[in-house]
């Protein structure tokens, strides 16, 4: 038998494949790179790989090339890939990823050094600064651009991702893309919208507009205009920077000290996704998302009666609130208001939903 030929993990990206990559396994066969998943293997030409860095904190290493069918690419998993690649590539991709290796190490190193000797002047300021927390918090939020909001929302899901069970592309994830790209059209926001397969009753709101539902509100739901009501409060959070200024103001001046450093690394953000669950909205901030979801649903010509009939089945469940209302103010002041609110509203021109609602629910 043969010796057999060193391979690493990777993850595929390419035409058709589901957007969170595919896992494969590589290796080199002189100077060709075969990347082989369920069974297939792609054979690329060393000459035709190019090397990109990227990712919130340019730890990512993608190695890309493009095929008849469009473009394809592969993420190395971990330190160990990271090693394999660079010993076993053609000495040119190798020694550009070998370099790559070093900058981002002597950046890192750079930021640590940075942090350090401005963290000893941030003690003598923490007392100053903990009184003055929510005005801190405004302070830290007006300093983040929508690019880099778009970052940690993109981050915390990457966190969440591994305790996610995302459902594949059907009826169920195109209706939620479809509903939500009408509800933002006007949005400078760059949404996407995630469906989970899970039996609870939630959805929630990243920062920077990355929207998760849970299969147990879709199925709960009894149309697509009562999902754009659930849809339309998360998106105001987003529009609002709701979930930003709650995060602002938890980690107090450890946020503005990265903000002013324009450091966003792991030391600071590295519990961001945990962070990120275990905050509750003010009944201020809810009741403006409320506010805010009927004015999206009114400029996108979606009835406002589907939020105020999906919000009474969940507050009707009284002392037992499924997971949806554990972090929303419940209850029949509330209900009312947003009554009243929907009662106020301008009567516009309605373009229904033409989505199959009941087709969607017998898919999942």
């Amino acid at each position: 038998m043969g010796i057999p030929i060193p391979e690493f993990k990777v993850l595929l990206y390419g035409p058709e494949l589901h957007q969170a990559g595919l896992r494969a396994r590589a290796r080199f066969e002189g100077n060709i790179l075969a990347v082989i998943a369920h069974g297939k293997t792609l054979m690329v030409p060393a000459h035709r790989l190019s090397l990109k860095t990227g990712g919130f904190d340019g730890r990512q290493r993608l190695i890309v090339w493009v095929a008849e069918d469009g473009t394809y690419s592969i993420m190395l998993q971990g330190e160990d890939a990271l090693e394999a690649f660079i010993q076993l590539a053609p000495r040119e991709i190798g020694r550009q990823l070998f370099r790559a290796r070093n900058d981002h190490t002597h950046t890192g190193r750079r930021l640590i050094l940075g942090v350090a000797l401005l963290a000893f002047l941030s003690l003598l300021l923490m007392g100053m600064l903990w009184v003055n927390a929510d005005r801190l918090s405004q302070w830290a939020v007006s300093h983040i651009t929508r690019e880099q909001e778009q970052q940690l929302g993109e981050l915390a899901f990457a966190q969440m991702r591994p305790s996610l069970k995302l459902a594949e592309p059907g009826t169920a994830t195109a209706a939620v893309e479809a509903i939500g790209k009408r509800l933002t059209a006007e949005s400078d926001y760059h949404y996407q919208f995630h469906v989970a397969v899970d039996p609870q009753i939630n959805a929630f709101a990243l920062p920077g507009g990355q929207i998760m539902v849970y299969t147990g509100l879709l199925k709960a739901a009894d149309s697509a205009t009562e999902v754009a009501g659930v849809l339309a409060h998360q998106i105001s959070h987003v529009e609002k920077r709701h979930a930003l200024r709650n995060l602002a103001y938890a980690l107090g001046w450890r946020a503005a000290l990265g903000v002013a450093l324009s450091n966003f690394s792991s030391v600071i953000w590295g519990d961001l996704a945990s962070r990120l669950g275990s905050l509750n909205y003010s009944q201020e901030l809810e009741t403006e998302a409320d506010m805010e979801g009927l004015e999206i649903l009114r400029r996108a010509g979606i009835a406002t009666n589907g939020a105020e009939t999906f919000f009474a089945k969940m507050a009707a469940k009284g002392n037992a609130p499924p997971h949806l209302l554990d972090r929303h103010p419940a209850g029949e002041e509330r209900l009312a208001t947003l009554r009243a609110a929907i009662a106020r509203q301008p009567t516009d021109a309605i373009y229904p939903l033409r989505i199959d609602w009941e087709q969607v629910k017998s898919d999942l």
